[in-house]
């Protein structure tokens, strides 16, 4: 989209935007500072400009609007009204999220929302790269999701039927056998090379075996097998936790680093290792995970006991660690075939750019059976580490 296109559609939304502040707003003034996008949506910052009618002070607000663009079979609509529906039904005022000044379906296929800008309150991306930081912002990341978590949990317990009204109307955007998808290829596709990179390397037949039986059709086998939320350990989950989804405020005198969790486009109801498996599959190394995982794992459950006893949850003897510790066992697989999926992107093997094209050019099938080895023996060996990592730790056992 052009910045004139842009600006037309700026100046349409804006007046709408500022009468959804309040009366108390006068003589606004609102400028286009930035406007950037991809395959998924149109992302402008605006600054806002006006009078307080209360207080007669003048003020400013820095936003950041989201505009759905072009599908291509990512079921954009459904992610914009999951996002709609946390800011409208699910999120305070007094919690740590952006604010939701405005949100509209202006039809079937254009949405946009409209959220507070925090970075005006020091948040921003991770300053290292996205994948395998330094070991506390992981430590911060997974304090912050024990949390969120702790929040669907004290939801569930105590506005159980608001809470399941929330859930119920949380739309399926990846793992359904409904219609053929991009992910099922995906899931299916991109994990066959580990097999193959193992037989090349001379092991265990019966393990290929089995894994090629399993991974062949990690679409349902894995990934949709692993979403059903169990009780009682389902909870609301990001369902896209990683660093592109996390901001950081560092306190300076401190040195901590604060998170704030963003776009929650992906909710889902389901148990916590989705969420955790993801992160720790798609934002550290191997060797990161190897060392520190039983410290990450500590970090999140210390934070949502902490957060569970806080609300005045007194029966926490169902989300204790070793619980917890089994659900991650019992569903780790589901972030190791996210791993297949897309650490040859954040490793910047593959530009999303080239995917979306390819995908145009040649069909979701063909263009995914195209990437299926992008990154090479590196890309496969890295694989292949951590779905033994996986059997060593015993989260193989139920599929072997």
């Amino acid at each position: 989209m052009s910045y004139e296109s842009g600006q037309r559609w700026i100046d349409e939304i804006m007046p709408k935007i500022i009468k959804n502040l309040g009366s108390d707003i006068h003589k606004a003034q609102y400028e286009l500072l930035e406007s950037t996008g991809n395959f998924m949506s149109n992302i402008y910052r605006v600054r806002l400009l006006f009078e307080n009618k209360i207080n007669r002070q003048n003020e400013e607000l820095s936003m950041v609007l989201k505009r759905a663009t072009s599908d291509f079979g990512f079921n954009s609509d459904l992610q914009f009204r999951n996002e709609i529906l946390f800011y409208q039904m699910y999120s305070r005022p007094d919690e740590n999220y952006a604010r939701c000044f405005y949100f509209e379906e202006r039809s079937p296929t254009d949405f946009v929302i409209a959220l507070e800008n925090v970075n005006g309150q020091g948040y921003y991306s991770c300053p290292y790269n996205k994948y395998d930081p330094p070991v506390e912002y992981t430590l911060a990341a997974m304090r912050e999701l024990g949390r969120f978590h702790g929040k669907g949990y004290v939801m569930k317990e105590m506005q159980r039927e608001k809470f399941f009204d929330i859930a119920t109307q949380i739309q399926e955007v990846r793992y359904t056998n409904k219609t053929e998808s991009i992910y099922k290829f995906v899931c299916n596709i991109k994990t066959s090379r580990v097999v193959e990179y193992l037989r090349s390397q001379d092991h265990d037949a019966v393990f290929c075996d089995k894994m090629e039986a399993l991974l062949s059709n990690a679409f349902e086998k894995v990934m949709i097998k692993t979403v059903q939320p169990l009780e009682p350990l389902a909870t609301l989950c990001h369902g896209d936790f990683t660093l592109d989804n996390i901001l950081f405020k560092t306190e300076d005198n401190k040195g901590q680093h604060l998170p704030i969790l963003i776009d929650f486009a992906l909710i889902r109801y389901s148990t916590p290792v989705i969420d955790l498996s993801t992160y720790l599959h798609l934002c550290c190394s191997n060797e990161m995970r190897k060392e520190k995982f039983l410290d990450f794992m500590q970090a999140y459950h210390d934070s949502l006991k902490e957060y569970l006893l806080n609300a005045g949850v007194q029966d926490i003897e169902k989300y204790s660690y070793n619980a917890l510790l089994g659900d991650f066992k019992r569903g780790a697989l589901f972030g190791f075939v996210v791993m297949c999926a897309f650490i040859p992107v954040i490793l910047g093997y593959l530009n999303p750019e080239v995917i979306i094209q390819e995908i145009l050019d040649l069909g979701p099938l063909e263009s995914t059976k195209k990437q299926r080895y992008t990154g090479g023996d590196k890309v496969s060996k890295m694989l292949v580490d951590a779905l033994l990592y996986l059997k060593d730790l015993g989260c193989l056992k139920h599929v072997l």
